[in-house]
């Protein structure tokens, strides 16, 4: 009685393993016959049974089919298995594992490099879709594909930095920059990206001291050097700034921009800050210096607004400068004789201004220094015209 039911038992034993073997041999054959979705019923009955989820061959099969799935053309298929990639991928790191000897090691480094490569193509896709979830999904894959062979995607990482930044997640796309950075990506613009949103949540040294980074591996980048320059203009580090718009124009000397700033920063120099004095010598010398950078704007290109209006603008500073030592001038005379001298000084202003408005017809600015200005030559009919453009 005892050996019949031990022999009933190891026959229903042989039987359920036989039974288990024949999902991994049915998965096969519908897999060979092209019938993808049967193969996966099957195969998944396999990978979860404990007599065959132990071996390497339910694995791998269970990675082709799934892969065969997410890279093929049919889309009800894969609308029917969303997850075949993340499956696929996860099946043959599973077969990777247990194929102890490397029998077939080839051939799942093979099929996980078709992987990665359709991951990241993949990933590129949904971005251009604006699925940006999607796409972060896919560019893990292929960073996971490639961690797995102690590789780094570093294309995949700056994509996926790329995304989140697109998606509007600042804090992790800089993450992922700095980490491209130290894995030393080699494309300036992974530099300048991670400074632009680290200056836009408000770290703006940090900023800095990213594209000084970038500026020690690519130095003379031209686009590196500009963005150093405004996120020292916006931090207030005009001496740093001023040495920065330097470099610029020996990198880009035909930037009309560029020298309007060096004029700006010249001009702030000319000006006393509150607390501070400066001497007539030095208020003459930075002055002059402005005046010269804002003309090399202007030849640079002659229909630069900015630098016109700022030499106006450079002329008015100077005039009020005058007419404040004039008004000092006990000496009737001698005060009508350097208010002379400050009027010409004023008036300088005019054709600078008149050129702004003629290229910015609507500026308000402008029109309000002209009609002031038109005002003073008592040219009356230019100064009502002026007034008219402001509504009043």
């Amino acid at each position: 009685m005892i050996r019949t039911t031990l022999t009933s038992l190891g026959a229903g034993l042989v039987l359920l393993a036989n039974a288990q073997n024949a999902n991994v041999v049915n998965a096969y054959n519908y897999m060979q016959d092209g019938e993808l979705g049967k193969a996966a019923d099957y195969i998944d009955q396999a990978a979860a049974n404990e007599g065959t989820m132990g071996k390497e061959k339910t694995w791998r099969y269970r990675g082709d089919i799934y892969r065969l799935i997410a890279l093929g053309t049919d889309d009800a298929l894969k609308a029917q298995y969303p997850d075949a990639m993340q499956k696929a991928i996860d099946s043959y790191l599973k077969a990777r594992d247990l194929d102890t000897k490397g029998n077939y090691k080839n051939e799942i480094v093979q099929n996980l490099g078709a992987l990665q490569a359709a991951s990241l193509n993949k990933g590129n896709d949904a971005f251009g879709a604006k699925d940006f979830e999607k796409a972060i999904q896919l560019y893990d894959n292929s960073i996971r594909i490639a961690s797995a062979f102690g590789q780094v995607d570093t294309n995949a990482i700056f994509n996926s930095a790329l995304t989140y930044e697109t998606k509007g997640d600042g804090p992790k796309a800089i993450e992922l920059y700095g980490r491209c950075i130290e894995l030393g990506y080699d494309k300036p613009e992974v530099y300048r990206y991670m400074a632009s949103l680290q200056k836009k949540e408000g770290d703006v040294d940090g900023a800095i001291a990213t594209a000084e980074r970038g500026l020690a591996k690519y130095p003379g980048n031209k686009d590196l050097i500009l963005d150093e320059l405004n996120f020292q203009l916006e931090a207030g580090r005009s001496a740093e700034a001023e040495a920065s718009v330097q470099e610029a124009i020996q990198a880009d000397p035909d930037n009309a921009v560029l020298y309007s700033v060096l004029g700006s920063l010249y001009d702030a120099k000319s000006t006393a800050k509150e607390g501070d004095a400066i001497s007539e010598e030095d208020m003459l010398q930075w002055s002059g210096k402005a005046e010269e950078a804002y003309k090399m704007s202007i030849e640079k290109d002659p229909n630069f607004f900015d630098a016109y209006f700022n030499i106006g603008v450079l002329y008015n500073n100077r005039a009020a400068n005058c007419y404040e030592k004039a008004n000092a001038i006990k000496d009737n005379a001698k005060y009508m004789k350097e208010k002379a001298a400050c009027d010409d000084i004023y008036l300088k202003a005019v054709p600078y201004f008149e050129k702004a408005h003629a290229l910015q017809p609507d500026d308000k600015p402008t029109i309000q220094q002209l009609m002031k200005l038109y005002a003073k030559t008592n040219d009356l009919e230019k100064a009502a015209e002026m007034k008219k453009l402001l509504g009043n």
